[in-house]
Formats: C-alpha cells, sequence, structure tokens
C-alpha cells in the first residue's frame, strides 16, 4: 500500500483513513506492506497510540505488518501534504533551499551525491519518488498495489509494470474538488486521468466521487467501486472534563465551520451566512475551527462586514478540543463546493448535532437526517441557522433522530470489502496472463 499521510502527520482525512485500513486489514490478517515518505515514519515512531507503534516496531510476523521506509537520507521529502499545489511545493522547495545553503549542514538539491536530489517542481519530486520506491521494493514480492490518490499514482503504475501486478486506485479526492472546477485542465488532471485509465481497479469513497470519475474523467462505472468511510467514536473524556475546555454563555448559539480553510470547504460561504444573520440576532456566533490558506481572506471579510465581534478564528485543535466544541455547537455548517466524502460531517453527527450541509457532499448518502443546501445558496443557509436558534424543537428532532441512523459498520467491515475487491482484482489478472 502507498501511502502520502498517516497520524499524527495529515493536513485532512487522508491520514486517518490510511491508518484505519492499515488497523482494519491487520485484524484480518491480510498480509500488507506500507510504504510511506521517511519523514512520516520519524513523527509515528514517537506516536502515543500503542496500535500505531505496532505498525513500525515490535513483532512484524505478528502483526503481519511491515512498514517500508521510502526515504533513507537524513532531509525527508518536500512534498508535505497530499493537499500540495505546483505553487506551495515551490516555496516550500526554495525556503528548504535557502535553509540549507545557510546552515551548510546537508547536500544542496543541486548536489550530485544520489539519492539526495529533490525534484525543482511538484511533478518532478512525484515521479522521482515514483523512482525511490521501485528501487527500495526490488526484489520484493507482492500481489495487488493499493494507492491512495494521485500522489502515489505514478509510484502505483512504475510497481505495476515492473511487478505485472495489478493496480488498485483509492480515491478520496481530485481535482475537481480541490478547485471546484468540473472542466478540470493542467497536469494534476492529466496524470489522474491517466492513473485512472491505468489502474485495474478504482475504489471511491462515494458515489458522489464515482459520478464525477465517470462524468468528468471518462472511466467506465464498471472499473469503480464504493466503499464509503466510516467514523469509530472513541470515548476518551467525560462531558465534564469537556466542559473545562469550554466556555459558553447560555444565551449565546454556536455555528461551526470546522476543516482546512481553503476553496474546497466553502469558508466563504460561511462568512457570507454569518454576514446576513448576525444582524439579525447578536447572540448568534460563528466560529471557524481549522486553517488553510483562505484564513486572511475571510478574516478580512468579517472585518469588512463588521462582524468580526461574533465571528471567532480558532485555529487547528486537538482532537479533544475538537470533541468537546461538537458537545457546544448549536449547529455545523458544511459549505463544501466538492467534498468526496467528509469525515467531519459523520463525527458531527455522531455528536448529534444539527448539520447544514452541501449537496456536493459524498456524506450525504449515509447521513439521513440533515440540511441539505446547494453550496452557494447563503441565503437557504440562512434561513436554517435562525429557524434552528429560534425553534428548539428543530434542533431535539434532528438531534433525536441523527445519532440512531447512522451506520453502524467498522472499518473491520469496510476492509473485508477492500479485501474482497483484492481477490477479485488478482483472480481476475492472474485469468488474463
Amino acid at each position: 500500500m502507498l501511502g502520502w499521510e498517516f497520524p499524527p502527520v495529515f493536513s485532512g482525512g487522508l491520514g486517518i483513513v490510511t491508518q484505519n485500513i492499515t488497523l482494519g486489514l491487520r485484524e484480518l490478517e491480510v498480509d500488507l506492506t506500507l510504504l510511506l515518505p521517511q519523514f512520516i515514519l520519524d513523527q509515528v515512531s514517537v506516536s502515543d497510540d500503542a496500535r500505531v507503534k505496532n505498525l513500525i516496531r515490535g513483532s512484524f510476523l505478528e502483526t503481519k505488518i511491515h512498514v517500508e521506509k521510502i526515504e533513507t537520507i537524513n532531509v525527508p521529502t518536500s512534498i508535505n501534504s497530499p493537499y500540495t499545489n505546483e505553487y506551495q511545493y515551490s516555496q516550500r522547495i526554495h525556503a528548504w533551499s535557502e535553509s540549507l545553503f545557510v546552515n551548510r549542514k546537508t547536500p544542496s538539491p543541486s548536489s550530485k551525491k544520489k539519492g539526495s536530489i529533490y525534484g525543482k517542481t511538484l511533478f518532478e519530486e512525484v515521479d522521482r519518488f515514483a523512482q525511490e520506491t521501485l528501487l527500495r521494493t526490488k526484489g520484493e514480492h507482492f500481489d495487488v498495489i493499493h494507492a491512495h490518490d494521485w500522489i502515489t499514482a505514478e509510484a502505483g503504475l512504475q510497481l505495476k509494470w515492473e511487478k505485472k501486478i495489478p493496480l488498485i486506485l483509492h480515491i478520496h479526492a481530485t481535482e475537481v474538488d480541490r478547485t471546484g472546477n468540473m472542466t478540470p485542465s493542467g497536469e494534476v488532471f492529466r496524470r489522474e486521468k491517466y492513473a485512472m485509465e491505468n489502474a485495474d481497479k478504482i475504489i471511491t469513497v462515494s458515489y458522489y466521487t464515482k459520478s464525477i470519475l465517470v462524468e468528468v474523467y471518462g472511466i467506465s462505472p464498471e472499473k469503480i467501486e464504493v466503499v464509503h468511510n466510516v467514523y469509530t467514536k472513541e470515548k476518551k473524556h467525560l462531558p465534564q472534563e469537556q466542559d473545562a475546555l469550554w466556555k459558553k454563555d447560555k444565551s449565546q448559539f454556536w455555528v461551526l465551520f470546522i476543516g482546512r480553510v481553503t476553496l474546497q470547504k466553502g469558508p466563504d460561504y460561511f462568512i457570507d451566512v454569518a454576514r446576513k444573520v448576525i444582524p439579525l440576532n447578536p447572540n448568534i456566533h460563528f466560529l471557524v475551527a481549522g486553517d488553510g490558506d483562505m484564513m486572511g481572506h475571510i478574516i478580512e471579510q468579517a472585518a469588512k462586514y463588521d462582524i468580526a465581534e461574533n465571528v471567532h478564528f480558532l485555529g487547528f485543535l486537538t482532537n479533544t478540543e475538537r470533541d468537546a466544541l461538537y458537545r457546544f455547537t448549536d449547529c455545523c455548517i458544511m459549505p463544501s463546493v466538492s467534498e468526496p466524502f467528509g469525515l467531519t460531517a459523520i463525527e458531527v453527527a455522531s455528536y448529534r448535532t444539527p448539520l447544514i450541509v452541501s449537496k456536493n457532499c459524498g456524506a450525504n448518502e449515509v447521513i439521513t437526517h440533515k440540511l441539505p443546501v446547494d453550496f452557494w445558496d447563503t441565503e437557504k443557509m440562512s434561513e436554517y441557522v435562525l429557524a434552528l436558534q429560534k425553534y428548539p424543537i428543530i434542533r431535539r428532532f434532528i438531534r433525536n433522530q441523527t445519532k440512531d441512523s447512522l451506520s453502524k459498520e467498522t472499518w473491520t467491515d469496510k476492509c473485508r470489502e477492500i479485501q474482497k475487491i483484492y481477490e477479485q482484482v488478482i483472480e481476475k489478472c492472474s485469468c488474463l496472463k
């Protein structure tokens, strides 16, 4: 399995899903090799999660999980997130080069030493990582390759052709989702489409994403299997312990936005709802939890609309702070322009918090009681917020219905679906040889 995020290193849901899949496959006694960049393994090794530590140390034979270290040099790959774009990568590699020049402690990117050269562009680095993967797996035998999203797709393709084994491409997000553009173009889109066309099977996290692959990327629907994500709520803290984390005036009504503050998640629509609601009811407060490239913009918008007193920017939260906040929040808005699944929506629902959610969100397929809206319809969102605040009976109805309607499936159940896909693909490819 090829991954790029793994807790405690993650900037979105991909890392959490990768961890849950590996742990679920371990429970099913699937012999799995997980390939990750070195900088992730360095941080995983100091994780407090005992289950995760078992993935990288201790008895590999008992866990049947072996983590292969892709990077062996001290300086990690400059791609530190699967959400990195060309501009962000160029800025990072420039800053990294400058720091090396100043410190003169390690070779620069222009060094001739083999293995120390990092790609000057994002795409050069993705290709370099693919070649490094081939070198690190030389002589190893695998039955199937499971690659997550476009950033590992090239490595997956190279392994497929080198070892003549099938490739399963797991799509958690596309360029359509990241840019909000239903007619995307550019190098990332081209690479995604090429990888999808050459993969033996594709797994998507929702039927919504499957429809994008069929309609925008031109992929045959028969090639695509849907495996929904699941959220397992772990009760680690008592309510009285969580009460100490947040202070709330009983007269206040809290509306939450949580996630990456970037175009895909629609934070500007959230601020527009605040602009329309706050003048009508100053007891309603809007909370932004998270960080991202649009943070400066939405802070400016809050100041421009003169609503900054009722809009609170909380920054990145720990899991404990996040879970406690769900208990205090009166409703949550997810105005995503395009959301392949949306684990956050399931998290919110598990706390019975009323959810106003974009129709372009895959989690709609598994959450039965919510208030769906078009991501751009801030008028409708504003009406919902005002109604939820004014009529507690609506909130109670949603709370009572939401949690009990959530799927009781676990990641082990989902991994059984994935294991079945493995077996089908391996059998089909064996018949073609």
